[in-house]
């Protein structure tokens, strides 16, 4: 387990010093800390991200922040991002991470106005999602932020509009969210009209010190008939369908007991579903294990793939994907050089899924490059991964467009929860915004 720890400061400027203490009897690897300020804390030097690639068991890291408190209180500090790997290679992600942080009063305090009403929390909504796709399920996020000098309790967001709403995500439920706290809210849905201006309807109610307030909340998103072109799969021609999947699971040298990934059991997993889909006639599968650098250009030259679909480890910190080298270590391949490698060798592929943990800038480039692709956002555990899988195949193999496969993808997840992995995923096409 990892504590966090955060000694009390004053009004005014101070260094704001959080330390993280490893109290278990086993190291962690790859600590990310997001730090997330209040309201009434303002940053002014220091980096938002901390945390040591290795933490042992008893060590302490700290690091400090330079902020300028307002005035004296108790402040909640959250995370959006607190997660690390344990001695087996397992991810962890600490949900809902709250701390406090404690400013004293000064020793001879100037006099200071009448204190005016007793605080309250102020909620606001904001849509993340600004473009859906015309009658084809799809997440739509949103991301609840309480500007307020109070939590908020027991908050339920529900969604409606001009679009139809999954039963088992219409409603969003946090039993609180702390002042100056933000949480993401996703509902699985599919727009019923285009226009550029489709309202939607958020229902929020949640109770503050006095009461329970409703707070409704219209905004808009654009629904276009025709959409930035997203692959089909091919039904009428019967074109045979290239997969190419590729396997890393490299020996880490720092840590070589670490816990294998399922890459072998996705492959099953993905070759069964496929085999029960309707168009799994049309598909062929194709894999390449243990790949190092070398192999991933002639795996795209000799299958010519129409999808590519990598499963490994992933770099939290490059954002790109890990496989080996010579000897079987691990081995980080540049976002550079492999958006070089399918421009040069992947002439073929219409859509990239990259299955590994923390590659949203590897998704980026490609999908700069014109690729559609899927990456991970976050951590995402191997259960999740491979759930994710299963979903996104079930469609592919049923002859639908990638967008379809990846919401059915995350739909896996939702049904199936494990945390917030669900959250995860993402797809590029083009260069369009992560949905």
């Amino acid at each position: 387990m990892i504590e966090v720890a955060i000694p009390p400061i004053h009004p005014g400027d101070n260094d704001l010093k959080i330390c993280l203490t490893n109290t278990g009897p086993y190291e962690y690897l790859n600590v990310i800390f997001v730090i997330r300020l209040p309201a009434g804390l303002m940053r002014l030097r220091g980096q938002e991200r901390i945390g040591p690639t290795r933490l042992l068991p008893g060590e302490t890291v700290c690091e400090k922040l330079r902020v300028r408190a307002e005035k004296p209180g108790r402040y909640p500090l959250t995370s959006p991002n607190f997660s690390y790997q344990d001695h087996n290679g397992k991810p962890h992600r600490e949900a809902s991470f709250t701390a406090e942080i404690i400013v004293h009063p000064a020793s001879n305090p100037a006099p200071g106005p009448a204190p005016g009403p007793a605080p309250e929390p102020r909620i606001s909504i904001e849509l993340q999602t600004r473009e859906l796709p015309l009658g084809e399920w799809t997440i739509l996020r949103c991301r609840l932020s309480n500007a307020g000098d109070r939590d908020a309790e027991k908050l339920e967001l529900a969604l409606s509009g001009q679009v139809t709403v999954d039963e088992r995500s219409r409603r969003f439920a946090l039993d609180r969210l702390a002042a100056g706290a933000a949480a993401n809210a996703s509902f699985y849905v599919r727009a019923k009209e285009a226009g550029t201006q489709v309202p939607v309807y958020f229902d929020l109610t949640y109770s503050g010190p006095r009461e329970r307030r409703p707070d409704p909340t219209v905004a808009t998103v654009s629904v276009s008939s025709n959409p930035t072109p997203v692959p089909k799969f091919p039904q009428s021609t019967r074109e045979l369908i290239k997969v190419l999947y590729l396997a890393a699971n490299p020996v880490d040298p720092a840590n070589p007991g670490k816990r294998r990934l399922r890459v072998e059991d996705e492959f099953r997993e993905i070759q069964q579903t496929v085999s029960q889909g309707r168009e799994r006639d049309n598909i062929q599968l194709e894999s390449r294990w243990a790949v190092q650098p070398r192999d991933i250009t002639q795996a795209l030259f000799a299958v010519e793939p129409h999808f590519v679909h990598f499963a490994g480890h992933g770099d939290t910190k490059e954002g790109s994907i890990v496989v080996g080298d010579e000897n079987g270590y691990i081995h980080t391949i540049p976002v550079g050089g492999l958006v070089q490698a399918f421009q040069a060798a992947g002439q073929g592929v219409r859509c990239v899924v990259v299955n590994a943990c923390s590659t949203e800038r590897l998704a980026q480039a490609l999908a700069a490059a014109g690729l559609c692709v899927i990456g991970m956002r976050q951590p995402v555990g191997d259960q999740s991964a491979v759930r994710f899988s299963i979903g996104f195949y079930q469609a592919l193999a049923a002859g639908r467009s990638v967008e379809t496969a990846f919401g059915a993808g995350v739909a896996q997840l939702m049904m199936t929860p494990l945390g917030d992995d669900d959250r995860a995923p993402f797809l590029l096409c083009g260069g369009q915004a992560p949905r």
